[in-house]
């Protein structure tokens, strides 16, 4: 295949194929050259469609990147030192543009020095066979299929292969990305690949690569479509022990990530109301005790605030299951359970539950409970004369267990509950 425009009109969404063609239109404009690379090609020969695409530019990067901003609305991060610049659109279709470049690496796990090159160059510095196609965006070669390292031999075979001897070493993060690209396509890595990380992992060179790096990296893995079986391998090769210290990958860890991942098929939460990578380390660290978990969020270098919501969810949610199972809830009481449990600790007690009656009443709060709010708020029972205190937020508590329990419907109601409460208390009415 010596053109992709056919797989381009045939595969993409008409907004993708209409983005392609303008990127081509507007490289023309400024005298760029432009190349849509790596992951896109690879998914559209896949018969995929990725919405993050990677451009390499044959000019200034940044440059094409400032022009689109006049066709395409959009939020752009532009780094002119290092050539490369991405531009977010309000459509959530993202452009990873880079200038084609070469790199050089002065020891194993540093950052690359760059200079500028040409397209064949840049594709030779990425990681593996199957990221090294590209494909043309300029009118006059639009579709224009560039193969240079074999990447579409390998891809039919269902192989990794690195493109030279020292790629784990120059980046030793190219393990846990090959093992991603392994179990996310069902491929293999390739032999003499296999061999050269093996070496790599024995010689322990992510210890050149800095925590924030590597972990950045481990975080994708929860990203994937089945993190379980990323992580499988990683204990296969010697590598779980080495990235999660004090954490024995044991069946009873497997068994949860199986119902996790299980309960995320069934019950896939919405987008962006979830931090995958705090869901499965809830899961995966759910037997350590409280001083493992620090340790290994220090490690890791996890924000304070998931590092607190690990620790809620450890904390929690083995008494949640417990209360859930030995006795059926009422609707305030099971507010109470979970208003302070984060979203991830709801989705794992879903996982977790034993019983479907269980895994009933967390989704009863999840879409009954968590979102219903009186009608009446604290600044009516202000402007009713009442003062804070003990006294107001009782009375604001009263009221919203009646709402969970559906005591009281609307308004009206509601204001002549808090009528009543404030009369038990003394308190001026609030019935106007």
């Amino acid at each position: 295949m010596k053109n992709l425009t056919p797989l381009i009109n045939t595969s993409l969404s008409k907004e993708l194929q209409a983005l392609l063609y303008l990127l081509g239109y507007c490289s023309q404009q400024g005298s760029f050259k432009v190349y849509a690379v790596g992951g896109f090609v690879r998914d559209l020969l896949l018969g995929q469609e990725n919405r993050d695409i990677d451009l390499v530019v044959e000019g200034s990067a940044a440059e094409f990147a400032k022009s689109l901003l006049k066709v395409m609305p959009g939020t752009l991060r532009s780094y002119e030192r290092f050539g490369t610049a991405t531009l977010t659109l309000t459509n959530g279709i993202v452009f990873d543009m880079v200038t084609a470049r070469k790199e050089f690496y002065a020891a194993p796990g540093a950052l690359p020095a760059v200079e500028q090159s040409t397209l064949k160059n840049d594709l030779f510095r990425r990681d593996f066979t199957i990221n090294t196609m590209a494909c043309a965006l300029n009118p006059g070669e639009f579709g224009m299929f560039f193969d240079y390292f074999g990447g579409r031999e390998d891809l039919e075979r269902g192989l990794i292969r690195v493109l030279y001897k020292l790629s784990f070493v120059d980046d030793p993060l190219r393990i846990i990305r090959a093992i991603r690209f392994e179990q996310r396509f069902g491929f293999d890595i390739e032999a003499d690949s296999l061999s050269l990380m093996n070496k790599a992992i024995r010689n322990r060179l992510w210890e050149k690569v800095s925590n924030e790096r590597l972990y950045n990296e481990v975080r994708l893995v929860f990203r994937e479509p089945k993190p379980l079986k990323v992580l499988t391998r990683f204990n296969e090769l010697n590598l779980f022990k080495e990235i999660f210290p004090r954490l024995l990958f044991t069946p009873q860890v497997k068994e949860r990530l199986q119902q996790l991942e299980y309960a995320l098929a069934k019950f896939k939460p919405e987008a962006g109301s979830c931090n995958y990578t705090l869901l499965f380390l809830s899961a995966l660290f759910y037997d350590l005790e409280e001083r493992d978990i620090n340790f290994l969020c220090h490690l890791m270098r996890l924000k304070r605030k998931e590092r607190l919501a690990l620790l809620s969810i450890r904390a929690n949610v083995p008494s949640v299951l417990r209360q859930l199972k030995t006795e059926t809830v009422g609707p305030a009481s099971l507010y109470a359970l979970f208003k302070e449990l984060p979203e991830e600790g709801q989705l794992l007690t879903i996982a977790l539950a034993s019983e479907p009656r269980i895994r009933e009443q967390v989704m009863y709060y999840r879409e009954h409970l968590r979102g219903r709010k009186p009608f009446v708020t604290g600044k009516d029972l202000l402007e009713a004369g009442m003062k804070p205190g003990p006294v107001f937020n009782r009375i604001l508590s009263k009221l919203h267990e009646a709402v969970l329990e559906g005591k009281v419907k609307n308004k009206e109601e509601e204001l002549k509950l808090v009528s009543l409460l404030m009369k038990a208390t003394g308190e001026q009415s609030a019935e106007k």
